[in-house]
């Protein structure tokens, strides 16, 4: 078996078909370690599909719904975006937003009782929260939306279109990101702890990257589905990162906020 098959094995799945060969490759070698496709024996090239789906699912795939896949469906009927029961169920096809819908207009106020209300917005590993924008309560807003997946940021541009938000959705793979967009606010909403698990200590390379007067970074505070609380302690490692900076930090259920000075 050579690496393409191997790829295109691991990509059978649903979940996975629309992720790029090329993130799949390195999730693929860090597995690997080193060793070649080619030499591998059969059951060691399964178990390396098997590791790395596994990967794929910590990473990506773990975060969606079944009816993620039925995503154009719920845009269609999107009526405006004063139809925030329409919103809430496209957020509802993503656990990351799903878990936050009850809490969206306190998390918007409390940050912008602090940055003030910003005229730009880069929403990196956006997921699905470009759809809380009717949330957000802002006029005349530039947004960024920067996601992994091509097809995903090609449904948000489509949901930009469809209502005419000055947006922009942008395919990155934000642990080589290079020449991201300048705002306002950046928004970093449960995906730090996914840079760290894809390439360790990329999390400090993206941020002195990122070109923003604030920067709100959040981690989950429970498990996935809020089955077990997260030990506070594990997010040390990320204060003592931001230390220098001026910053403040806010909770709702499941998830803790910083809004962190920019550089």
């Amino acid at each position: 078996m050579n690496r393409q098959a191997l790829i295109d094995l691991i990509k059978q799945k649903k979940e996975f078909r629309d992720l790029d060969n090329s993130f799949v490759e390195k999730m693929l070698d860090a597995r690997l370690k080193g060793k070649k496709v080619e030499d591998l024996k059969p059951r060691d090239a399964e178990k390396m599909e098997k590791e790395t789906r596994a990967y794929l699912r910590e990473v990506y795939g773990a975060f969606l719904t079944p009816k993620f896949f039925q995503r154009e469906k719920f845009l269609q009927k999107l009526k405006s975006l004063n139809d925030k029961e329409g919103h809430e169920k496209i957020l509802g096809l993503h656990l990351s937003t799903r878990e936050r819908l009850p809490y969206y207009e306190e998390i918007y106020q409390k940050i912008f009782e602090v940055t003030g209300e910003p005229s730009s917005i880069l929403d990196l590993g956006c997921g699905l929260n470009p759809f809380s924008f009717p949330f957000m309560n802002l006029k005349d807003i530039r947004y960024y939306a920067v996601e992994l997946v091509k097809t995903d940021a090609e449904f948000i541009q489509r949901y930009f279109d469809k209502f005419k938000i000055n947006g922009k959705a942008i395919n990155m793979d934000l642990t080589q990101a290079e020449n991201l967009p300048s705002a306002d606010v950046c928004f970093m909403f449960k995906v730090i702890d996914t840079f760290e698990a894809i390439q360790w200590d990329v999390t400090a390379e993206l941020m002195a990257k990122i070109k923003a007067k604030w920067i709100i970074a959040s981690f989950a505070s429970k498990s996935l589905g809020g089955r077990k609380a997260i030990n506070p302690e594990k997010r040390k490692w990320f204060e003592k990162l931001i230390a220098g900076r001026n910053y403040s930090v806010f909770e709702v259920e499941n998830e803790v906020f910083y809004i962190i000075k920019g550089a």
